[in-house]
């Protein structure tokens, strides 16, 4: 079948509503989101960042390398601090590092073997120091704005970098 100019035309235009009603609807919805649903995207970035940081590493707890290409997924991003008990390190970079989903999710992120890996990863005086981290910092939805914004950019630059992408 054949479009003449005038369906063609129609067409675009057509598109072109959809988009703007597509981009109009999404405006809508991000001024709507509550706060649990920003630190929720920011908790995906900042654990896509820290997964791809540790990816040639092996499980911090049990040193096990898995297999990368399985369906499903084998590896989190684990805290050492849980977040449920330091909601301030949420977002903390040494607090996080790629655990194997047996570790994290069925030993409980087997916390005294995490210990010893980031021993060996960071230095005693580091993990000391994390282990005393105290705030009482209440993380906002500009907060979690800018901790998805800056880990989505920082893992897209670093993945430029390496070729990745």
């Amino acid at each position: 079948m054949q479009f003449t100019k005038t369906d063609r035309g129609k067409k675009l235009i057509r598109e072109a509503v959809v988009r703007q009603d597509r981009q109009d609807r999404a405006k809508v919805l991000q001024k709507h989101k509550t706060r649990s649903e920003w630190i929720r995207e920011a908790q995906k970035a900042f654990n896509a960042y820290v997964r791809w940081r540790d990816r040639n590493e092996p499980c911090i707890s049990c040193g096990r390398y898995v297999d990368n290409n399985i369906v499903g997924g084998n590896w989190d991003a684990g805290h050492y601090r849980s977040v449920g008990s330091s909601p301030h390190l949420r977002f903390h970079l040494w607090n996080c590092h790629k655990q194997c989903v047996k570790c994290n999710r069925y030993l409980s992120g087997n916390v005294a073997n995490y210990r010893v890996g980031l021993v060996w990863k960071w230095g005693q005086t580091k993990v000391e120091e994390l282990e005393v981290l105290q705030s009482n910092q209440k993380i906002d939805i500009n907060y979690a704005k800018r901790v998805k914004t800056i880990f989505t950019r920082l893992l897209k630059h670093r993945q430029k970098l390496q070729g990745e992408l």
